[in-house]
């Protein structure tokens, strides 16, 4: 895996920041910390803890997930297919052969 990109997500922060109309210094005060340390991870050159980045998210109203959605490489319409075969292949599993050959059947058509 590698790092997360904080330029990123301190970029995202700052545009939903900005976008909301919320100065540096009202988060610091929020998460009570120096809005110097917010302009840092702002800029990337700090690295917000997860705690601190669920406290942000929070104070601008959106989810963690709006900072780092960019950051997953797993395909998630992968693992629903992968989950949808498996419960597929769970119940061709308690079938006898007559309904096993019938669903075949079904699938060339489909």
């Amino acid at each position: 895996m590698t790092d997360l990109n904080f330029q990123t997500i301190g970029r995202k922060i700052k545009e939903r920041r900005k976008d909301l109309h919320i100065t540096q210094e009202a988060i610091a005060n929020y998460l009570d910390i120096n809005p110097s340390h917010i302009s840092n991870i702002e800029c990337g050159r700090a690295n917000p803890s997860l705690t601190i980045l669920v406290k942000i998210a929070n104070y601008l109203e959106c989810s963690v997930d709006f900072f780092i959605s960019q950051e997953y490489t797993f395909d998630a319409s992968r693992q629903k297919t992968s989950s949808l075969d498996e419960k597929i292949m769970e119940k061709l599993k308690y079938s006898d052969s007559d309904k096993k050959l019938k669903i075949l059947q079904m699938i060339d058509i489909l």
